[in-house]
């Protein structure tokens, strides 16, 4: 199949759980695809999506996470080590709920990801969108709405935290 599904469930400001669903195009993007989902069902403690933070949320442009290092988007190699290749641009983030790589550059994909709260244009040929959210739009959209501070951080009351991650729809 062309296509894999990947969950996270996900505590905004200490509530309780709620599930994001998202699925992945696996035809365009393989690498991209499996290095994601390698953090999401690893339980690895210090190389997983799991009890990591949302470190950087934009209301209106997207919410970014992944950074399973430092926390805060300076770390995250890629699940192999060193970082990924740009694999494929031809998913735009034409809107909402696009799941896509973070990168400091050309070609230097890791561990963080971001997930669009509309269009975004402007990020089409620099970073590789390789998924969307399929379910769980609603918690994406409660995550938008956390307090954060100047460098768009959530403030530590209002953590959005991933408890658990894995493949498929859980």
């Amino acid at each position: 199949s062309h296509m894999m599904k990947c969950y996270f469930q996900v505590s905004v400001a200490g509530s309780a759980p709620e599930k994001v669903v998202f699925q992945l195009d696996t035809t365009k993007c393989p690498k991209t695809c499996e290095n994601f989902a390698s953090f999401c069902k690893s339980d690895d403690g210090g190389k997983s999506y799991k009890n990591t933070t949302f470190h950087r949320i934009i209301p209106g442009f997207m919410v970014q996470g992944g950074d399973y290092q430092n926390g805060d988007g300076t770390g995250g190699e890629a699940f192999e080590g060193g970082t990924l290749k740009d694999e494929d641009f031809s998913m735009k983030h034409d809107g909402p709920f696009i799941l896509s790589m973070a990168n400091r550059g050309e070609n230097t994909g890791g561990s963080q990801f971001f997930i669009t709260l509309g269009k975004a244009s402007h990020l089409d040929g620099k970073h590789v969108a390789f998924g969307k959210v399929i379910y769980g739009q609603d918690v994406i959209r409660k995550m938008e709405k956390v307090e954060t501070d100047e460098k768009d951080k959530p403030v530590n009351m209002q953590k959005v935290k991933i408890l658990d991650s894995g493949i498929g729809d859980g």
